[in-house]
Order: C-alpha cells, then structure tokens, then sequence
C-alpha cells in the first residue's frame, strides 16, 4: 500500500539525501552538487530557507521509498515543488503527488504549483530533458532520462526552457558596433571589487530584484540572502564575474557570468578539498552567462547587448565557448537575443505547473 510521509526526524533526512545516491549509482555524468542546495532546505541553513515554509516528503510501497520532492512555500502565490526525484514506471506514483499537491494548495491558498524549481530560480530552474547533451554543468541540474517522458504525461501544463551554446567570435560578430558606441556615450561600467565584496553583493541583490521580479516564477531573495549565497562560493569569485552598467554614477544594471566549475569537480560525489586543489592547477574550458538584469527604464537601450559584449572581450582569451543558464522559453525579449547570439541550443529543461483544478 502506497504512503506518503512528512521527511522530519534526522534519520528520515538522511534517508532522503540517499535515495538520490542510490538512484543515480553508476551513472558516470552525475555529481551532487544539487545536494548542496537540498541540505539548505533540509536543513533550514540560510536565511531564505528559514523564512519559508519547507516541506520533504516520500512516497512509500512496502516501506520502500518509491518518490521523494521538498515543498518549499514562501510569500508567493506559487508553491515550488522542488528537487523531484524518482524510480522508474512511476506513473501511479506522480498522479499521487499531483492529488497530494492539490491539497497544500487549498491548505496554504496558493494559485498554482511549480514543478521543478529548486525553492528559489538561484538554485536551479527545471528538469533535464533526454534529448541533448548530457554532460554535467555548474548550475544546471541533472536527471535521470526517463523523467520527463514519465512527467510529460502526468502533469498538466508543461513549459520549457532551454541554455544556448556560444562561441565568443561568433557572439561579438552578431553585435552592432554603431550600438555599442552610443550606449557607451551614455553608460559605464565597472568591475566587481573584491575589497567591498559585501558591499557589492548587497548591491547585486537589490538589482536582481529590482530588474527580476516580474520574471515568472521568480520569488525574492532579499539582499543580504542573496549576499549569503554568494559569500558561500567567495574564495571562486573574481572581479570579472560581475559587471555592473552605471548611468550618472548609480547602477542600473549588471552581468554575472563564471567558469563552469563542474569541469574540476570529481565524479559523483562533490569533494571540496579535491576540488580546491584541481582549482589552484587547472582552469575550466567554457564559461557560464548566468544572469543579466537591467533595471527596466533602461531595458530597451542595448545596455544588456554591451554588458554581454564587455564579458565576452575580458573572457574569450581564456573561455573561447561557453553555455547560458536556464530560458524560459516564453521569456520572449531573452530568447531572441540567446538565439541571435548563440550556436544553437545545449540543453532542453521541463518545468510543469499545477492549479488547483487540474
């Protein structure tokens, strides 16, 4: 008989983080990074994850774990149904989590639940598709083949996102020069200081804000959270990663792109100290566009377009190539500038929505 049980006591956390080992054993592309961010909501370990309503469950035959998600429910209207993972032939299983689903919805009187978004869009946004290449990404997640053939076919409303490939010559060749100068004449841009990096950390998160919150599915991360993500990863950072765009000496805008750390990690298990060494002696290949976000009174003036082409001219000497992160594909102004801008598409996401009367 089927159970579905509230993870709660140490022991059941613990068996939470091993299911998705067991899961994934023997597969050669995996690494549990994403664990990472699952322990922060496990176990409440930042001020984003302490401030929302978290809630692990499994589902259960004969004692067995068959499905295991974490509800995270915050200030929104949506429910994120998060970190999803699961056996195969598990049609019975995600049609119990649909109806289980319903039900915090009329409990907690949210609209509508979104299936795969990792709490919060910083953490990861969608589930893998099958269909393009499988190799693992920082900052992107990673799943097992059959699972959106299986939740194409349970969960009612299906959106896509995609990540584009790029190559920097062919990048830079796509981007007006007579645009560049004139949003020159009216824009500077700086670099990230490292001496002020609270300062600035702060500051990136008032603009992720400030510049993302109409994006769909977006939920705030208040500044000094955003803040406590990043100083997790400080000793990584350089100056480069962000650019902000200043107009009349104020900040209107930014990019944060990186190297694909996944390149140095070991396989499967994410070994901080084998990590650090492989860090200080070797350099990833690609780089990662994460985010761009501009302030909306200037996102039509080409201050986005020249913030990819200042990141691109500091990087291409040593990341030639790189991926973006998540698109949403129905994020119409992003998906145009990635398709002019990019060689092609790298990898295919699902994400599903659920409402109370589907």
């Amino acid at each position: 008989m089927m159970e579905i049980c509230e993870v709660r006591t140490k022991k059941e956390k613990k068996s939470f983080l091993r299911f998705v080992y067991d899961l994934y054993q023997n597969d050669p592309n995996f690494c549990d990074m994403n664990l990472t961010f699952v322990k922060i909501f496990l176990y409440k370990q930042d001020e984003f994850a302490r401030r929302c309503k978290v809630l692990p469950i499994q589902m259960k035959e004969k004692g067995e774990i068959k499905l295991e998600c974490l509800y995270v429910i915050d200030d929104t209207k949506e429910i994120k149904l998060s970190f999803l993972e699961f056996v195969p032939h598990a049609r019975e299983y995600l049609e119990a989590l649909l109806e289980y689903t319903k039900k915090l919805l009329r409990k907690y009187g949210k609209e509508k639940a979104i299936v795969g978004i990792n709490g919060q869009i910083s953490y990861g946004l969608g589930i893998l598709t099958a269909d393009y290449n499988r190799e693992f990404e920082f900052n992107a997640n990673y799943h097992k083949e059959y699972y959106t053939k299986e939740a194409d076919e349970v969960f009612p409303v299906v959106k896509r996102a995609f990540s584009y490939q790029y190559d920097a010559e062919h990048s830079l060749s796509q981007i007006s020069q007579t645009m560049l100068r004139q949003v020159r004449k009216e824009y500077k841009f700086r670099y990230l200081s490292l001496l002020h990096f609270k300062r600035d950390m702060l500051l990136f998160g008032e603009l992720c804000h400030a510049s993302l919150k109409n994006t769909p599915y977006y939920a705030e991360k208040k500044p000094y959270e955003m803040y406590e993500l990043m100083n997790k990863m400080r000793f990584l950072v350089r100056r480069e990663d962000i650019i902000f765009a200043m107009k009349d000496g104020k900040e209107i805008g930014f990019i944060y792109t990186h190297p694909d750390y996944a390149e140095l990690f070991g396989k499967p298990r994410l070994n901080y100290v084998t990590f650090f060494l492989r860090f200080l002696r070797m350099r990833p290949k690609k780089v990662i566009y994460n985010v761009i976000g501009v302030l909306p009174e200037h996102q039509s003036s080409g201050v986005a377009v020249a913030l990819i082409e200042r990141s691109i001219q500091i990087r291409k000497k040593d990341f030639p190539g790189g991926v973006s992160s998540f698109i949403l594909e129905d994020n119409l102004p992003s998906t145009r500038l990635c398709r002019k801008l990019s060689t092609g598409i790298n990898k295919e996401f699902h994400l599903y929505e659920i409402g109370m009367d589907d």
